[in-house]
């Protein structure tokens, strides 16, 4: 069974107060303020979806830190939630297994899928990743371990594109051929592998008459000035080559100048326009990686468009950056780059009601209707098998990941011929620029504001739930090389801890204890979860009351053998607080 969602009417938006999964929540994948690339972006905007929709609902979290739910916590009521907040810290999964499912912000690994079994049972709860980028080594690995145990059918991997699902089945598919060839297998799993676009909050991109002459007051744009603007990462390797379009304006430039100077009309020229130059300004709004491409951009820019105007906003910078947005006429993105998969920019560009011009290249292909919200220029790259030494260098580690994608993309074209009409055409025709860019603010709307999207994941949820209900059990079997350090290490020690063994408190131990928890060298294990700092203390306090107890008994007391107070009571042998005997 695979599950393909359409876009529905956001008039028949779900009625749920509170989201049915729990997100995963660690590291930097909510957050741009590390880094700004694709996957920080979504997860940002995740939240604050999910704020706005469920703004009083309940919101369920889990992950790695207790440290994970303030953070959650802050970031849903900086964007207006009023609701509550649950949150669990892993291992645990009690709160996770009556929600149902977790959201796991990329392809969920098989570690998670293993720690599912360990807490509970396949049938505990499902994963549901999504996809991201797919040309890294990680990625590619992630989705490709998806066809084996312990993943099931009620697991999911969301594909944000047409091109991204293409991409996961092709591999999984070869996957499976593959274990077949080498291991005989014959038994896989299918997850599911939806189409379900990212979203963005639309209405935070729409633009005011009033703030648009503002803020091209601000950037000093002249009226007459025709704004082609750029946002994202300013690399040439990793995200898009800036020199077809510098060339494309360049030539937009070019015949603009003409065909104003043959119609006897005379433009005023800004101050700070190249000499010649008429009309086309083109604005990028983003982070250089470097100097040396910081440098390069420049060099490409003097060399390639000198009859364009240039200018830079920094990407980091939210008010220039929100600046930048409300200035442009244009939107132009022509990624080249084997690691887009989605693309936001093009979409956040269709909200804020600009015309796109872009690559007709990955997600791209999805979000944007060629000549309604704007142009989409022919792609076309190098035939199977002129990559395999690409291949090869980035498997064996002789290219990074940077050289690799960005030497893939010098084999991949943007149509020059295709892209100088369309930017023409753009830079001359107001009217169009208006209607493209209404038509493509409806569309944002319509499909991709999150309001939309979540309800998506809602019934994904819902479905892999109903999958999961009915399935048949599975065969589970704990990772072998994953196990309780105490199972697999067991032969390293002289012998292993007896039932029957007798435990007495040794002389003074409990003045003793004090100063020994205050020293790092024996306190740096204690943990609210792993080892509560309370926990040797009151189990010394019984030993001590009884003046000595067996094993057996000191398990029969505290109600069977918890791994946590076994840790405790060795932690205090291992310390010479209480001593073990066989009689």
């Amino acid at each position: 069974m695979q599950l393909t969602y359409t876009m529905r009417d956001p008039m028949q938006a779900s009625q749920a107060l509170s989201p049915n999964y729990s997100i995963f929540y660690a590291g930097d994948a909510y957050s741009t303020a590390q880094k700004i690339m694709g996957r920080q972006s979504a997860g940002k905007q995740l939240i604050r979806g999910l704020a706005i929709k469920y703004v009083d609902g309940k919101v369920n979290g889990i992950g790695p830190s207790r440290s994970g739910r303030q953070s959650l916590e802050l970031q849903l009521q900086s964007n207006g939630y009023r609701g509550e907040l649950g949150f669990e810290v892993l291992p645990r999964a009690e709160q996770l297994k009556t929600v149902g499912t977790l959201y796991y912000p990329a392809p969920p690994t098989r570690e998670l899928a293993h720690w599912r079994e360990r807490v509970g049972a396949p049938q505990a709860f499902s994963l549901m990743g999504v996809t991201h980028t797919l040309s890294s080594k990680g990625a590619a690995d992630q989705i490709a371990d998806m066809v084996m145990p312990p993943f099931e059918t009620w697991d999911a991997l969301i594909c944000t594109s047409k091109a991204a699902q293409i991409f996961v089945r092709n591999l999984q598919s070869e996957m499976k051929a593959y274990l077949r060839e080498a291991l005989g297998a014959s038994r896989f799993t299918d997850p599911q592998t939806p189409i379900i676009p990212l979203g963005i909050d639309a209405a935070a991109f729409a633009r005011t008459t009033a703030q648009i002459k503002l803020a091209r007051e601000r950037l000093a744009v002249a009226e007459q000035e025709v704004v082609f603007f750029f946002a994202g990462r300013l690399s040439f390797h990793a995200k898009a080559n800036p020199l077809p379009m510098y060339w494309a304006l360049e030539q937009a430039s070019l015949r603009l100048k003409s065909s104003t100077a043959a119609a006897g009309v005379v433009v005023e020229h800004h101050p700070e326009a190249a000499e010649g130059g008429v009309g086309i300004v083109c604005l990028e709004a983003g982070v250089f990686p470097n100097e040396h491409i910081e440098q390069s951009f420049k060099a490409a820019q003097r060399a390639i468009a000198p009859h364009v105007r240039f200018l830079r906003v920094n990407g980091q910078d939210e008010i220039a950056y929100r600046m930048a947005w409300q200035a442009a006429d244009v939107f132009v993105s022509l990624s080249d780059n084997i690691q887009e998969t989605f693309g936001l920019t093009p979409v956040e560009a269709m909200a804020a009601g600009l015309p796109v011009l872009i690559a007709d290249w990955n997600g791209y292909q999805d979000t944007v209707r060629h000549d309604r919200d704007g142009f989409k220029v022919p792609t076309v790259q190098a035939p199977a098998g002129a990559g395999e030494s690409l291949a090869l260098r980035h498997m064996l580690d002789v290219d990074t990941y940077d050289m690799y994608i960005g030497r893939a993309s010098l084999a991949t074209v943007v149509e020059p011929a295709a892209l100088a009409g369309y930017t023409f055409a753009l830079a001359s025709d107001k009217t169009l620029r208006e209607q493209m860019g209404a038509e493509g603010r409806q569309r944002a709307i319509s499909v991709f504001d999150w309001s939309v999207v979540l309800d998506h994941y809602h019934d994904l949820s819902a479905e892999l739930r109903k999958i999961r209900q009915v399935a048949k059990p599975t065969y589970s079997q704990q990772w072998p090389a994953r196990t309780d350090p105490f199972k697999r290490f067991a032969h390293f020690s002289t012998g292993p801890l007896q039932s029957n063994w007798m435990i007495r408190p040794a002389p003074q131990a409990q003045m003793r204890l004090g100063i020994l928890a205050s020293l790092a060298v024996a306190n740096y294990g204690f943990d609210e979860e792993l080892l509560p700092k309370e926990l040797p203390p009151s189990l010394l306090d019984h030993i001590v009351s009884r003046d000595g107890l067996r094993l057996n008994e000191l398990i029969e007391h505290m109600g069977g053998a918890s791994e946590i107070w076994i840790r405790a009571l060795m932690w205090l042998w291992k310390f010479d607080l209480i001593r073990l005997a066989d009689h």
